[in-house]
């Protein structure tokens, strides 16, 4: 792909591009900001090698005008010294064209790396341990992933991220770490916390154990505390905060499911993240009532459904790749 839009462009420099390739070439600058800095630079490159093209040309005109003088001051007009000349002159642009494309070349290499994307993800029940190229950790919980593209680390440290992920942040006061989750960025030094951000789940939270995060949304920018949590309800576009309780928002990473006062619907959710299946409500006024408790990895559902079912008036069933709740 790379080729065939240098291509491009150099015919569009040229102004030999059909109407159909400019119109490909306007495409392709308007999908990234990226491509329209990439263009630019080879722009550059071509605008200097038409200017030290002509500036070549006189050079070699001067440079052989000089060696006539000094060597055959009297047969400056024979055929082959024209020949000479020109072999110079060619010479002097194929040398000038070879740099041109090493040019173009770094830059394309440049933009490559800077695109070049690491994403992490996970699968339903899976739990991944990531090691990022500053020295930072990141474990990523079920159904989640963090990505990062080539540039990471050379002026800040930026992180996608969907679903569940707890980072243990290298402090490094030169290079900021963002976070991008959900509608949030979040600015951090070196810092352990949490953040909660699946696309299906009505809230987004971030839980802060230690050090120091900034939250971002819009012109919304707020400093938050070790120990509490900022919750963002997405139906109400509303902010919240709370006491952090540790277990709820670490425990996943030893295998561990940490109910705290959750609602079923929001447990629910999470179960079939871990078990990949589907819940299905009969009885709607169940998705309000909450639940508190912990269970291991190894536990099956159906151990988990009937713990809560002892405890709770909810009734269930399980069908195949279903739970109803009733």
């Amino acid at each position: 792909m790379k080729e065939s839009v240098d291509i491009l462009i150099i015919s569009y420099l040229k102004g030999e591009a059909t109407p159909e390739q400019q119109n490909e070439l306007l495409a392709w600058l308007e999908a990234d900001v990226e491509n329209k800095l990439y263009f630019r630079s080879i722009k550059d490159v071509y605008d200097l090698g038409r200017i030290e093209s002509d500036l070549l040309n006189s050079q070699v005109d001067r440079q052989w005008k000089k060696f006539l003088d000094h060597v055959l001051p009297s047969r400056r007009n024979h055929r082959w010294l024209q020949l000479g000349k020109n072999m110079l002159r060619y010479a002097a642009v194929f040398m000038f064209g070879l740099v041109c494309m090493q040019l173009i070349s770094y830059f394309a290499d440049k933009r490559e790396v800077s695109s070049r994307l690491t994403k992490i993800e996970t699968g339903v029940g899976e739990r991944s341990k990531v090691s990022l190229p500053d020295g930072s950790t990141v474990w990523v919980n079920a159904c989640s992933s963090i990505s990062y593209d080539g540039s990471f680390g050379e002026k800040d440290r930026t992180v996608h991220m969907k679903g569940e992920a707890y980072f243990e942040v290298k402090k490094d006061s030169t290079r900021p770490f963002l976070v991008h989750a959900d509608q949030f960025t979040f600015r951090v030094t070196g810092t352990s916390f949490n953040v909660y951000a699946f696309d299906d789940d009505h809230e987004m939270s971030l839980a802060l154990i230690e050090g120091s995060v900034t939250a971002e949304k819009g012109t919304y920018t707020e400093k938050i505390r070790p120990g509490e949590v900022l919750v963002y309800d997405k139906t109400h576009a509303k902010i919240s905060h709370k006491q952090l309780i540790t277990s709820s928002y670490t425990a996943w990473r030893y295998g561990e499911m940490f109910f705290d006062k959750m609602t079923f619907e929001e447990l629910t959710l999470r179960l079939e993240r871990n078990f990949n299946v589907k819940f299905k409500f009969e009885n709607q006024k169940i998705k309000k009532e909450s639940f508190g408790g912990s269970f291991r990895k190894y536990e099956s559902l159906e151990t988990i459904m009937k713990v809560i079912s002892t405890s709770t008036p909810v009734k269930y069933r399980i069908e195949k790749d279903t739970v109803y709740i009733k």
